[in-house]
């Protein structure tokens, strides 16, 4: 957690760089209850890859308030205080299967992705929705909601959804890394594409929620 000196008024800011992607993302003031039209919380989260082993440097209030306002530059404010930080290693974690008997493996524990594009959380929440829709069915049956035909059922009806996002934070990942002219002229390309166009942003935002249009 961080703190600046300008209002987030809500809103998001990521930033890419060769090591990865900087984001700093709006939290709510603890004496807010979050549901205010308008909140003007100074609070904010840091989410930042670096290269392995950096981030010991950063342990310093000041150092790393130093260097974050460097990598970020002023888009957010100055910032002014830092919180307590932790390091986790980057590594993409995919269950060779998801269901054994009668048990599920879910959400992070079935698949641990990079959070350049923030697909995790919604990942998991289409995991569970479509296993309690299927458990709910089976209730209004009068069947197990433990029969490992059922799980089964539901842990192929989600590989596609998993493959399909895991390949999208691959792409942007790469995209946002490779150093090869080419790539990264098509990288700020589409990235002003998916600025100026107006038809591209809910299409982009269909696809991370996993809709057909």
């Amino acid at each position: 957690m961080v703190e600046t000196d300008k209002p987030h008024e809500h809103v998001a800011i990521e930033r890419f760089s060769p090591a990865g992607p900087l984001a700093v993302l709006p939290l709510t003031d603890p004496e807010g209850d979050g549901n205010d039209d308008y909140q003007t919380g100074y609070r904010r989260s840091v989410v930042w890859v670096c290269p392995k082993g950096e981030d010991k440097y950063l342990a310093d209030d000041a150092h790393f308030l130093a260097t974050l306002q460097q990598a970020f530059g002023e888009r957010a404010g100055t910032f002014v205080a830092a919180g307590r930080r932790g390091a986790y290693p980057l590594t993409r974690v995919l269950a060779d299967k998801q269901v054994e008997g009668r048990c599920v493996i879910m959400g992070n524990a079935a698949h641990t992705l990079h959070p350049v594009a923030g697909q995790g959380f919604n990942l998991c929440m289409r995991d569970a929705h479509v296993l309690a829709q299927m458990m709910s069915a089976q209730v209004l049956k009068g069947e197990d909601i433990g029969d490992t035909q059922l799980l089964k059922r539901y842990e192929t009806a989600r590989l596609s959804d998993q493959k399909r996002v895991i390949r999208f934070c691959d792409a942007v990942v790469h995209g946002f890394t490779h150093p090869n002219p080419a790539i990264k002229l098509a990288r700020n390309v589409a990235l002003v594409a998916f600025d100026k166009l107006p038809n591209i942003k809910p299409l982009v935002a269909n696809y991370a929620m996993g809709l057909k249009s």
